[in-house]
């Protein structure tokens, strides 16, 4: 087992010099995207990884903890703007940790086309659903004006009996495939954030980025007793995330509520071909 680990280790070590400055150039300039939209993108991550050569497991795993490193950086400013809401965060938290960390662990024992086709087609339903209402939004003003009120109680998310119980199996099944393919998701769960719950996108973003940070780290541990971590990879990608992921949340908070949404809805249909193709050739 300690030779796996040691082989495992230095995995990172057969990219060339090109291949892993590429790498961290393309994490810095997601982390930008994800800081402004509130999610870590580690959906336009994991098939460039794996489109260089990385073990998809190995792959998996580094993601996963690109997008905690990543969410924590941007979660500060979050914090600092007040964009957390953290009882959304507590309620919805406790079932994905559960389901990324059991979907991490038995990651091996699952079929990656058949989860990532699964992720692929429900990106592109989220993403269609969001931009037909931003779109709609914005040709009639009405409910732009409403979202962008100031009482700082409005639009901090609509926590009923019935949103509770549909969010918690919605955030474990999420959190299931997530942990397994190695995707905290966070495109999934904006949708359900801004719709379901009714929250202001910019509290949603700040708000997400903590679940990435509780969720990511779940399934992380789960890969990470398997032995399936790349240090060399989590520091060549996880830097540049968390300086992008720092200043495009730190915009957020500046940008108008139905752009944000639009802008979003447009992220998730751009990278869903990305995962469709990762699902039958990465």
């Amino acid at each position: 087992m300690g030779d796996g680990l040691t082989t495992l280790a230095l995995a990172g070590a057969d990219l060339s010099g090109v291949e892993l400055t590429g790498l961290a150039i393309m994490s810095l300039i997601v982390g930008v995207v994800g800081g402004i939209v509130g999610i870590a993108l580690g959906v336009v991550r994991l098939p460039v990884m794996t489109a260089v050569g990385v073990d998809p497991l190995i792959a998996a795993s580094t993601n996963l903890f690109v997008s905690v490193l990543g969410s924590f950086a941007g979660s500060w400013p979050a914090i600092l703007q007040r964009r957390i809401v953290f009882r959304v965060v507590i309620v919805i938290g406790i079932p994905a940790i559960a389901g990324s960390f059991i979907g991490g662990l038995y990651a091996d024992l699952v079929s990656r086309t058949v989860l990532l086709s699964i992720v692929a087609l429900l990106l592109v339903w989220s993403a269609t659903t969001m931009i037909l209402r931003a779109t709609s939004e914005l040709r009639g003003k009405a409910e732009s004006h409403e979202e962008s009120n100031d009482d700082p109680s409005a639009g901090r998310g609509d926590l009923t009996g019935k949103t509770i119980a549909r969010e918690s199996v919605l955030g474990f099944g999420i959190g299931l495939i997530g942990g397994a393919v190695g995707l905290a998701l966070g495109v999934l769960r904006m949708p359900a954030l801004i719709h379901v719950l009714k929250m202001r996108p910019s509290l949603a973003a700040g708000t997400n980025l903590a679940l990435t940070i509780l969720v990511g780290s779940s399934g992380f541990t789960g890969h990470l007793i398997r032995g399936r971590v790349d240090w060399l990879l989590v520091s060549v990608i996880g830097v540049p995330a968390m300086i992008g992921m720092f200043a495009g949340s730190r915009m957020s908070g500046n940008v108008d509520p139905t752009k944000l949404r639009l802008v979003v809805g447009l992220v998730l249909l751009a990278v869903s071909p990305l995962v469709f193709y990762d699902a039958f050739w990465g």
